[in-house]
């Protein structure tokens, strides 16, 4: 193979890993923005994704995948109306254990419905494509498109329509977003709904790739925390850039060394890199404002001497929102 097809190849298996961890990431990042709740069940609800595509063997494939998305809408409607909403007052910790209670009964409950033999579940399209020289599945290239047709779809949704810019209000300033009418507790359900609903889609669309035992959502779960941590806690568009790196990382690193070695040197680089920006990678694009400079004063005349104030002023009110979101 020349260095054309193994960068193809490359490439391919980063982005189809990215476009899993993508999804993984980013409902987790969402429900940790919004509800400032650590969701270590989140892998398990992956998990209950690839169990509803194995469970139901005689039903077409994309069908099987809508009844995934409805039981992922009841199953976070359920945890966040009955479980979490009476611990927030709580704290974390409170949340936290409820999530890990949460993960454990889901596991224990699957492990004696089904066991813990591996089950396979058939792709809809077999075969493979040839790109660029280079052999590649079909399915994997069709999950890929999905899960990137996905992120792009919910970018546009925050970003660019009333619904995301009410959440991303009531992410920043909860109770100012309250005071303009955004119903609080319809948004954190909603965000802990569509958290859910992306990671039961990110292991139904992955559910062919793997052999899908109860315990697998646990593997699931430290790649996806690790993107959210490398791309800034809390903010929305972060997890994304965390799951490119993740996704990168790891191609690379099974490229050159055995699965136990990649594995090790995986989690050793991440936790450095989270060492040395605990904050997260800055993934905005910088701005910088210019000073407008006044008119020249004409000779015999004294400047102003309060315009300066009055731009410092206006600096320190702009970051009062910035403030108020790191709060």
């Amino acid at each position: 193979m020349d260095l054309l097809q193994s960068t193809v190849l490359f490439l391919l298996t980063a982005l189809t890993l990215f476009g899993f961890y993508g999804l993984l990431a980013w409902g987790l990042g969402l429900i940790f923005g919004q509800l400032g709740v650590v969701n270590v069940a989140h892998g398990d609800f992956a998990m209950v994704g690839a169990f509803t595509m194995f469970a139901l063997p005689t039903v077409p494939f994309f069908l099987r995948l809508l009844i995934a998305v409805l039981a992922a809408a009841v199953l976070g409607y359920l945890t966040e109306r009955y479980l979490l909403r009476k611990l927030y007052v709580r704290g974390m910790l409170a949340t936290l254990l409820a999530m890990w209670g949460v993960g454990i009964v889901i596991r224990q409950g699957l492990e004696a419905w089904f066991g813990t033999t591996p089950g396979s579940v058939s792709a809809p399209v077999h075969g493979s494509i040839t790109v660029l020289g280079v052999q590649y599945p079909t399915y994997r290239l069709i999950a890929t498109a999905i899960s990137l047709v996905l992120i792009a779809v919910g970018l546009v949704i925050i970003y660019r329509t009333n619904l995301g810019l009410r959440l991303r209000a009531s992410i920043n300033n909860r109770q100012m977003a309250a005071l303009l009418g955004i119903s609080p507790s319809l948004m954190i359900t909603g965000t802990f709904i569509g958290g859910t609903v992306l990671a039961v889609v990110a292991g139904a669309l992955q559910s062919p790739m793997l052999g899908v035992t109860p315990s697998v959502g646990l593997t699931f779960l430290a790649p996806a925390f690790f993107a959210v941590l490398v791309g800034k806690p809390g903010s929305l568009g972060g997890p994304i850039l965390g799951a490119a790196i993740v996704a990168l990382l790891q191609t690379a690193l099974r490229t050159f060394f055995t699965e136990t070695v990649a594995g090790l040197l995986f989690f050793i680089i991440l936790i450095v890199l989270i060492a040395l920006r605990p904050q997260g990678l800055n993934w905005r694009i910088p701005q910088w404002k210019t000073r407008k400079t006044s008119p020249q004063a004409a000779p015999g005349q004294e400047s102003s001497s309060h315009q300066p104030v009055q731009l410092q002023d206006t600096h320190q009110t702009a970051t009062k929102p910035g403030e108020s979101q790191q709060e």
